[in-house]
């Protein structure tokens, strides 16, 4: 009596076997492995661009509660009180700190604040944020990776008709101090 054999289930000759050879194994890791790399560059350049929007938001918000105090000064006849605003802290006129503010400092403080935080130079009266990532920055001619903003307020002299001349207020901004690239 004959055995019944049973189907194969690949179909094919008995001696092949199934599955991925060794070289394509080595293939598909190394595919793998330069898609992956790709992967984390790509993302690292989305953290930058994020801190990037993060820090001129800030400013942006700075610039906002400076021009806002300015406005109210003016309205309120207070006027001659505005050339102080360039002493003062402007972190001090949001509503809420940032949660990445280090502080207020009487000196240089750039070693001793973490990478990825705003502070505040009293000796300067510049708020300085210092970078987290900064492979797409290109610092100024000190070599080091942050922004320092100043107040910046300027008036015109206005010839009057009789007595003296008049100080009339033509432009109030946060500004860079010295220009940075950052991308």
């Amino acid at each position: 009596m004959r055995r019944a054999s049973t189907p194969r289930v690949g179909g094919g000759p008995a001696g092949r076997q199934r599955g991925f050879t060794l070289f394509e194994l080595i293939v598909v890791i190394c595919v793998v492995a330069v898609m992956a790399g790709i992967l984390l560059n790509r993302l690292q350049v989305y953290q930058e661009a994020a801190e990037k929007a993060a820090m001129q938001q800030t400013a942006a918000a700075v610039k906002s509660a400076l021009q806002m105090r300015v406005a109210a000064y003016m309205i309120a006849g207070r006027d001659n009180e505005i050339e102080q605003l360039r002493a003062q802290n402007p972190v001090g006129w949001l509503q809420e700190k940032p949660q990445n503010y280090a502080g207020e400092f009487y000196a240089d403080a750039y070693a001793r604040v973490p990478p990825g935080s705003w502070y505040f130079d009293i000796s300067r009266r510049e708020l300085i944020y210092v970078l987290n990532l900064g492979a797409n920055f290109k610092p100024g001619l000190d070599g080091r990776k942050w922004v320092r903003f100043r107040v910046h307020i300027e008036y015109e002299q206005m010839p009057q008709r009789q007595g003296p001349q008049r100080k009339v207020l033509t432009a109030v901004g946060f500004v860079p101090v010295q220009p940075y690239a950052w991308f």
